[in-house]
């Protein structure tokens, strides 16, 4: 009989080996839907999980019409955009225009200087009702969250 033991050892992720790392986070967006505001909350970007530096996850966490989609990214003109991209929360389909984030390019309430962010989505089970998201990357503190 043998015996074999390993020291467990905790795998902490490294924000550094994210090829993508200068679009990611939580960002604090004000939604509106067909013209008409609806809401001022947040929304995610993350990689992919092969690590891609040309596409991106936005992640609107539910807080509009469900967007969760794999999205086309051109990291050095810090654009995105897509037609039909698979929305995985609803199993519809989104295009998003219009994509692009503007490095210092916004002034959080704390007024902290800080990346802006727009975009427009429309989704395939409402053809012609375009939600437009718009604002800037959190800071964390309490104050510039909605």
């Amino acid at each position: 009989t043998s015996f074999v033991s390993c020291d467990q050892v905790e795998s902490v992720p490294d924000a550094s080996d994210i090829v993508i790392s200068e679009v990611t986070g939580t960002w604090v967006v004000d939604i509106t839907w067909a013209g008409d505001f609806y809401d001022t909350n947040t929304i995610s970007i993350y990689n992919t999980g092969a690590n891609d530096s040309n596409l991106m996850w936005l992640d609107d966490q539910q807080h509009g019409w469900g967007l969760l989609a794999k999205v086309p990214l051109n990291l050095d003109a810090m654009t995105f955009s897509g037609a039909d991209l698979e929305e995985q929360y609803y199993g519809v389909t989104v295009t998003i225009t219009e994509g692009k984030i503007i490095k210092g390019g916004a002034t959080a309430p704390s007024g902290d200087v800080v990346d802006s962010i727009y975009f427009k989505a429309e989704f395939s089970d409402i053809p012609g009702e375009i939600w437009e998201y718009s604002g800037y990357k959190s800071t964390g503190k309490i104050g510039d969250l909605p």
